[in-house]
């Protein structure tokens, strides 16, 4: 999914499909790509000019039973990256990755110093492991905080003294 107001790049859309098998091209959100080439895309990118790291984003996805609304669905999380090249014409190039929960994905953080602290901060608040990465351990939550708060299935009302 582009930037608002950003058209897809055809070139991104492209390497994608080509080199990674990516077949849709979501309107309402970016492509998946296979998580165990995750890192080999990154690097792809930052090979053609790619050279910010912008953001990363994860969200907990619990399980959907057949007996909901929609397709059947295990819990897991999906981990949207995106990435930018400098300059006039600047290209943004945004994809997903499934990660199961309980497993892991490759950190970016010895490919773009600012992966660092953003991969730290979505573990601290949603719980994705980032493998390989140099330091992964809390960032914003105390470190004898339990769970994880931006989980869809972490209670509302658990005390965090000392407001409760």
């Amino acid at each position: 999914m582009p930037a608002k107001g950003s058209p897809p790049d055809p070139e991104f859309e492209a390497l994608l499909a080509e080199r990674f098998g990516v077949a849709e091209f979501p309107a309402d959100a970016p492509p998946i790509v296979d998580g165990a080439r995750h890192r080999e895309l990154a690097l792809l990118l930052r090979k053609r000019g790619y050279r910010v790291y912008v953001t990363v984003v994860a969200t907990h996805f619990l399980a959907k039973g057949a007996d909901k609304a929609g397709p059947e669905a295990p819990e897991r999380y999906e981990v949207a990256t995106a990435l930018r090249t400098v300059g006039p014409g600047s290209k943004l190039a945004l994809w997903r990755v499934v990660v199961p929960v309980g497993g892991s994905i490759d950190s970016l953080a010895s490919i773009f110093a600012g992966a660092d602290w953003q991969e730290r901060e979505q573990f601290d608040l949603v719980g994705v492991r980032f493998e390989g990465h140099p330091d992964l351990r809390r960032l914003m939550m105390p470190e004898d905080w339990e769970g994880h708060p931006l989980r869809k299935d972490y209670a509302i009302d658990t005390p965090c003294s000392p407001w409760r």
